[in-house]
């Protein structure tokens, strides 16, 4: 019998290969063999063994915080309603394999279940390696197809997080990351939204460097995070009212879209169109379920899957119930890590929720990709009790040798 950990592990490395293919394909020269829907049986062979986990194994004794589970459970009720009201939807069974096989809509929320990952002490040493030896393969790849520069962004995903994990790595890691975020910098000149990720990651580090060598007053800090969660929030009210933070910044009603300009509104009108549909369907409160689309006029389509924004991509699908939830389990996290951790580290990664929570509202699309699946393994570490409870030397510890943690912690079960 296989063991929940080797299970756990090769669920991320299916998710790990399907995020590469598909994205090769889809942005890049493309890999013959791996063309089409056959690529997506990665995707759902991951699916099927953290669906296996998550049904099968008593995981949620790790979860500790009773309320944070049941709202995470709620969750993923909501979620399959709104996956079965899709399927009440189809006329034949192409159109379900066609639903299934879009990472976009049929499987787009099914990361949220990488939380497991993120619970348990057992599996923090194993996952941080596995991204590290991602990232450092597919730059290496990357090399060789500089002119796809939206294929640098999407394959090194990871990014974001590894560099959040510098202070805990050792020297040549370090500089290793370093020279991949440049590579993501110098490729990504004209995309706002890699730039903006990289920037985020190292202000997070500063902000590690910051809490550990400051006195930082522990109510304090919540304050400013509470007061940097209202910005999602206005954001919300200008799309609502028809103006947006880029229109504001640029000082210009009719800008145009631009990739040379950082300051051009691309947003504004996804608000606009997204919200006229669910008005006119009368679908805010229960959304349109997953298989749902939008009618656009700028892409002159009646039923647009995808939004560019993920806040409207969830309301869109989920609906106002939906979001709710989702941004519930979320900001549990943001504030468990900032004021129970006694660790920097699981500190620094409420400080990159809280950023992944302010980019919802501007972009982040729901899908089945590396960004979300790494996203809520950092939210089961910042719900997980156990990491929590782990001071500095131990995170550490944990992260570079974790046989001697595993050992203490064998130790005093004995005890």
């Amino acid at each position: 019998m296989f063991s929940k950990k080797q299970i756990l592990i090769t669920s991320l490395l299916f998710a790990l290969l399907f995020h590469f293919v598909f994205y090769f394909n889809a942005y890049g020269p493309g890999i013959g063999f791996l063309h089409n829907k056959f690529q997506y049986v990665f995707a759902l062979a991951s699916l099927i063994l953290i669906l296996f986990i998550y049904f099968g194994t008593y995981w949620r004794l790790d979860f500790i915080d009773k309320v944070s589970l049941r709202l995470y459970d709620l969750f993923i009720v909501w979620m399959f309603i709104c996956f079965t009201r899709s399927l009440l939807e189809f006329r034949s069974f192409s159109e379900f394999l066609d639903f299934i096989a879009n990472n976009y809509m049929g499987i787009s929320l099914f990361p949220v279940f990488f939380l497991i990952a993120g619970i348990s002490p057992k599996y923090f040493h194993i996952t941080n390696k596995l991204l590290f030896i991602y990232l450092v393969s597919v730059t290496l790849v990357s090399i060789f197809f500089l002119d796809y520069f939206e294929l640098q962004i999407f394959l090194l995903y990871p990014i974001f997080y590894v560099i959040v994990t510098i202070p805990l790595r050792s020297g040549w890691q370090k500089l290793v990351i370093l020279l991949i975020a440049v590579l993501i910098v110098v490729v990504s000149v004209t995309n706002r939204s890699g730039i903006l990720r990289i920037f985020i990651g190292f202000s997070v580090v500063i902000a590690y460097y910051v809490i550990k060598y400051v006195k930082v007053n522990k109510i304090l800090l919540n304050v400013i995070v509470f007061c940097v969660l209202l910005i999602p929030f206005g954001s919300l009210y200008l799309g609502i009212k028809g103006q947006s933070v880029f229109q504001m910044m640029s000082g210009d009603d009719d800008r145009r879209y631009s990739q040379l300009d950082p300051y051009a509104d691309t947003r504004t009108f996804l608000y606009y169109e997204v919200f006229q549909d669910l008005k006119h369907n009368d679908a805010f409160l229960l959304g349109k379920g997953l298989n749902a689309g939008y009618m656009s006029e700028a892409f002159e389509t009646y039923n647009r899957p995808v939004v560019e924004v993920a806040f409207l991509q969830i309301l869109l699908k989920t609906g106002i119930v939906g979001f709710l939830l989702y941004i519930s389990i979320i900001i549990s996290a943001i504030f468990k890590a900032l004021s129970s951790s006694k660790n920097v580290f699981l500190k620094s990664l409420g400080l990159l929720l809280a950023s992944y929570l302010i980019m919802i509202f501007i972009e982040n699309q729901i899908a089945y990709n590396l960004l979300n699946v790494i996203t809520w393994i950092v939210v089961g570490m910042c719900h997980s009790k156990a990491l929590r409870e782990l001071n500095d030397k131990e995170i550490y510890d944990l992260f570079r040798k974790p046989y001697i943690v595993e050992s203490k912690r064998s130790a005093n079960q004995r005890l």
